[in-house]
């Protein structure tokens, strides 16, 4: 009785051993497991900071590139404003002053090419 109570510790010991370092074998796998995640979620928060600044920085060059449309479009205004003002003087002008504006407008266009055909006839 006494061998089998002595194998009954015996047993009951290397159940407990061999139970207690399963779970210490789990505990590593899953501390291994918890590390490597930490890493994989630091240098996603590397690469998360990295597109962060891109972004910063495409966004400022998108204020820029805004404020040189306004100041392009203000042009663009400014001078469709004068073309319209041109345009309604024209339109103000008699027969006479229409025929002296395109007169004096175009004397110097045709004048130069009266110069080109005269020189080239010779």
């Amino acid at each position: 009785m006494k061998y089998i109570n002595v194998l009954v510790i015996i047993g009951v010991c290397i159940f407990i051993l061999f139970f207690f370092n399963k779970k210490q074998d789990y505990v590593e796998e899953y501390n291994l497991k918890i590390e490597k995640l930490d890493e994989k979620i630091d240098s996603l928060h590397d690469v998360n900071n990295d597109l962060s600044f891109k972004i910063d920085t495409l966004n400022v060059q998108i204020s820029k590139l805004d404020q040189e449309l306004d100041l392009k479009d203000n042009s663009i205004n400014a001078l469709r404003n004068e073309v319209n003002e041109k345009v309604s003087n024209v339109d103000s002008y008699t027969d006479d002053e229409l025929q002296e504006f395109f007169t004096n407008r175009y004397r110097y266009y045709f004048d130069s090419l009266r110069k080109t055909n005269s020189s080239s006839s010779n």
